[in-house]
């Protein structure tokens, strides 16, 4: 059956230049037709009709980067901090079922109008990562999102970025023991990962619809060795997939690249043949300015974490610069939202208002780069650049959302301002995951009036509440205690950087 979905206002593509009275045909998961609402109806006269003018339609938003924890940090007791010390106090975070946290995390994200999210995966148990991923793939799986799934490999660094001998040495004898169990080695071997990427590939990855996209993590510049990501960089290129990595997220980060080859990360990364397409950077707070150009010409993406880049204290990033050297860019919710609600509009509404910086010649972002960030550049930096998503055009995949225009726009503003109203930059200055009514992805309805139409949401709830419950909560709050020990030193350690 043919759908013919519908809205008063309407953003076909990046330049979200609104349409009026416009609609688009959806057969099966793909997009068919489009074009005027009345001539669409007459074309297919018997196709279900879903839309009113009340509406904007869109296509969904592309969650660039994530973690897919399902319950934030802060509520689970780790407050946030610099990015170094909170990653250490992470250690005392309750073990969720990976299917739960997913289903959770990725209804939640549907219901903010994302319809792909990329997930960087955090290990509950680094030997049982292939049961993890196949159970946090089934978990997206059912909730109805795309899901670019990335499982992390790191191979040195564990605690503190260069000679851990020279951190030890700042603590007392008696904390060393307790330094150490922060410091033991991932015992997952660099063959085993690779093995377990192959498999996934060979199993999930889907190259039609995009339901399921694998590809590999090199976790960090830092916490990773030249030759392991080589090898990713060569994973990626042999099966035609991504290769997603944080980098650049702290000012640490940026020295410890000058401190161990004198140069900037970019630089270095370059000159091992780590560059290119295949390669998309998270944060990238603290890039060389004059590394953009480089990043830009050898096509490789920056997914922008505006929000957990404020929380945890590594600054803003050079979104401005980064546009006007011509970097594609996406937008990543990271799993830690400044309201801790998985809002994709408000951190695209955050991520418009930090890109633009005071001075008369300070470069400016418009709404629309943000709306392209958020939808094509997402997709060409989360599953490629070929993916035909972020647009309503035909032969595109039906991914598309209703956003309750009437109750985001000023009611005072009357219809003659017509053309003049800056719809783009009025939906991003007041729209919220409220606002958004109906959600299809691939074709299918996965969100009605804002609540789940795959999954019962107050089930999943429970089973979280079930899961928290049979916690072990005397060792958490030992492991916390003793994470909250080693922070002591670790600031300390890392104060001496500044």
């Amino acid at each position: 059956m043919v759908t013919l979905i519908w809205a008063g206002i309407v953003f076909v593509d990046e330049s979200a230049t609104p349409q009026s009275h416009f609609g688009v045909c959806v057969e099966d998961n793909r997009i068919i037709a489009t074009g005027k609402y009345h001539e669409l109806h007459a074309r297919y006269p018997n196709a279900q009709i879903v839309g009113s003018e009340k509406f904007l339609l869109a296509p969904t938003f592309v969650n660039s980067h994530d973690h897919g924890r399902a319950l934030n940090t802060l509520s689970l007791g780790v407050t946030d901090d610099l990015l170094e010390i909170w990653l250490l106090k992470l250690s005392s975070l309750p073990i969720i079922d990976p299917y739960l946290a997913a289903a959770y995390d990725g209804l939640r994200l549907l219901r903010s109008g994302v319809g792909t999210v990329a997930h960087s995966h955090n290990p509950r148990s680094w030997q049982n990562m292939e049961a993890e991923a196949i159970a946090t793939l089934k978990g997206y799986r059912d909730a109805g999102i795309r899901a670019a799934f990335h499982p992390p490999i790191v191979d040195q660094n564990p605690l503190v970025y260069g000679d851990a001998k020279q951190f030890l040495a700042t603590l007392p004898a008696d904390k060393k023991p307790l330094a150490k169990q922060f410091m033991a080695p991932v015992p997952l071997a660099r063959q085993d990962y690779f093995g377990l990427c192959t498999d996934l590939v060979k199993t999930y990855h889907d190259t039609e619809q995009f339901m399921c996209h694998i590809q590999v993590s090199p976790a960090g510049g830092q916490w990773c060795s030249d030759e392991l990501i080589l090898e990713a960089v060569d994973f990626a290129r042999r099966y035609q997939t991504r290769l997603q990595m944080h980098l650049l997220e702290t000012s640490y980060q940026r020295q410890y690249a000058y401190r161990q080859w004198g140069k900037s990360f970019v630089q270095h990364l370059d000159e091992i043949g780590a560059l290119g397409e295949w390669l998309t950077c998270a944060h990238m707070v603290w890039v060389d300015e004059d590394d953009l150009s480089l990043l830009a010409e050898r096509k490789v993406g920056i997914a922008h974490n505006p929000s957990s880049n404020l929380r945890l204290r590594s600054g803003m990033a050079p979104i401005a610069k980064m546009v006007n050297a011509g970097v594609v860019l996406g937008i990543g919710l990271d799993g830690h939202s400044l309201d801790n609600d998985q809002d994709y509009l408000r951190e695209m509404r955050l991520a418009l208002t930090l890109s633009n910086q005071p001075g008369a010649n300070a470069l400016t972002v418009t709404a629309p780069t943000i709306w392209q960030m958020g939808t094509t550049g997402g997709a060409k930096i989360t599953l490629g650049k070929n993916v035909p998503l972020g647009k309503l055009v035909p032969n595109h995949l039906a991914d598309l959302v209703l956003i309750d225009w009437s109750a985001v726009q000023d009611a005072a503003i009357p219809e003659l301002y017509g053309e003049m109203t800056p719809t783009v930059e009025i939906l991003l200055r007041q729209a919220t995951r409220h606002h958004v009514k109906h959600v299809m992805v691939n074709g299918k309805w996965v969100v009605w009036d804002g609540k789940s139409k795959t999954l019962a949401e107050n089930m999943l709830i429970a089973a979280l509440r079930e899961e928290l419950a049979k916690q072990d909560k005397q060792k958490l709050l030992q492991t916390a205690n003793n994470a909250e020990i080693v922070a002591n030193y670790l600031r300390r350690f890392y104060g001496q950087w500044d």
